[in-house]
């Protein structure tokens, strides 16, 4: 026991490390060192790396990398702030809603830092505290990634939990509704809860978020854009489509066995094909595509899965060490389920990064045989990423409300609000569907 614990100390000091030093590619960095130390200074048999997992974030990187270089994000933003813009009285629900739609449809949550001076310039217009719709939008975008079909997370999870049986179907059926029922929630949070301020607009709102409005004026989006966005949305679709009615799926017979297309390999196929379109649609330098946003994010959450993930598969697959995870951890957990949910919340505060999070704490959980569908109904504990003030949405935020009335602490109670919120309700719609 004390050599496990010490070999899970090294692998949580590692991964802090590589995230304070370098971030996501430091994550991934540390936790290779760190699995070195096990095999050659602890003498533990090297786990599987996750090599399917890398290649799904690394096909969905170069996709939405693709479709943001071609312009199309741009797209997106444009028409989501004409849609925000005009339902000033309601954006603290309009925006989520937004945010929600967008996150789904491109896979990343960073897509809300464009539209986070739109709903600041918005609210603080309508006299509205900037705060309210911010917080909401903020932690809605982290409810919308763990069911995005296009999300790093959401791809590493279904592709983990496969052997399970869970489907993207399956996945979505517990996911999608918990985070949409959630977002409704803590929009009603937000609207209810707190001292209410009236705002009047300030110089700053009039002169230096009016420069973003200027900008938005009739900008010119060639139809080959829109025909790429439209594309990229398609693949999205089908992806949704294939993986909710498996009986769509091709099925090939071979050696006289009947195969079923992987949902893995309808991501990639799908995603590839979409890339494709708007190569052939926008031309574009390979550097474009490389050097965006959502590309460097992907290849960041790359690294966070493929260190962690092979040095978790390392560590908790020792046979000594899964011994110690199944007859002695494991009974714990057996009589007080409930345990997991604080394990796991407490990880995610430490190394913030969905993807990271459950690169080492799913195969814990499927070593010591929490059933899959228990974790899908408390997936969004991944999201416990707000105490630490370190995402880029959130202090984007902090820093866009001129009133000074959005902290880096304010999204700390509504946060926990809206993860417990989800947790009882991912866990009411697990038991009405008898999963």
């Amino acid at each position: 026991m004390f050599l496990f614990i010490t070999e899970i100390t090294i692998m949580v000091l590692a991964i802090i490390m590589g995230l304070r030093t370098a971030g996501a590619l430091g994550c991934g960095i540390f936790a290779i060192v760190a699995q070195l130390i096990m095999i050659f200074i602890f003498g533990l048999p090297p786990g599987s790396a996750p090599v399917t997992a890398v290649l799904i974030i690394l096909y969905i990187g170069i996709a939405g990398g693709t479709l943001q270089a071609t312009g199309g994000i741009d797209y997106l933003v444009y028409l989501a702030s004409k849609i925000i813009e005009r339902f000033p009285k309601t954006i603290i629900f309009i925006a989520p809603m937004i945010v929600f739609l967008f996150v789904f449809g491109i896979g990343t949550a960073n897509i809300a830092l464009s539209l986070e001076p739109i709903i600041a310039k918005t609210a603080t217009k309508a006299g509205i505290q900037p705060k309210r719709p911010l917080i909401a939008s903020v932690l809605t975008a982290n409810l919308a990634l763990l069911c995005s079909p296009a999300a790093s997370a959401t791809a590493y999870i279904i592709a983990t939990l496969a052997v399970t049986g869970i489907t993207m179907g399956k996945y979505l059926s517990i996911v999608l509704p918990t985070a949409l029922l959630s977002m409704l929630a803590l929009s009603l949070y937000c609207t209810f809860v707190g001292r209410k301020r009236n705002v009047q607009p300030s110089v700053f709102a009039e002169n230096i978020l009016s420069d973003l409005e200027e900008e938005m004026i009739k900008p010119h989006f060639p139809r080959r854009v829109k025909l790429g966005v439209a594309a990229f949305l398609t693949g999205v679709a089908c992806i949704l489509v294939f993986g909710i009615f498996s009986n769509l799926v091709p099925t090939f017979n071979v050696d006289g066995k009947t195969i079923k297309l992987q949902t893995t390999d309808i991501v990639q196929l799908f995603m590839y094909a979409s890339a494709a379109v708007n190569l052939v649609l926008v031309k574009l330098n390979t550097s474009d595509i490389l050097s965006s946003h959502i590309t460097q994010s992907a290849i960041g959450a790359l690294f966070a899965v493929l260190g962690p993930g092979w040095l978790g598969a390392t560590i908790f697959g020792a046979p000594q060490n899964k011994h110690i995870m199944t007859r002695e951890i494991g009974g714990i957990i057996e009589h007080v389920p409930w345990l997991v949910i604080i394990l796991v919340s407490l990880v995610t505060i430490i190394v913030i990064s969905q993807s990271a999070t459950a690169s080492i704490m799913l195969p814990i959980l499927m070593s010591i045989g929490i059933p899959p569908t228990f974790f899908l109904a408390m997936v969004q504990t991944l999201n416990v990423n707000f105490v630490i003030p370190a995402q880029p949405t959130l202090l984007f935020a902090v820093d866009l409300d001129e009133t000074k009335q959005t902290r880096a602490t304010s999204f700390i109670v509504p946060g926990f609000f809206v993860i417990t919120v989800s947790i009882i309700i991912g866990f009411t719609i697990k038991s009405i569907l008898g999963l």
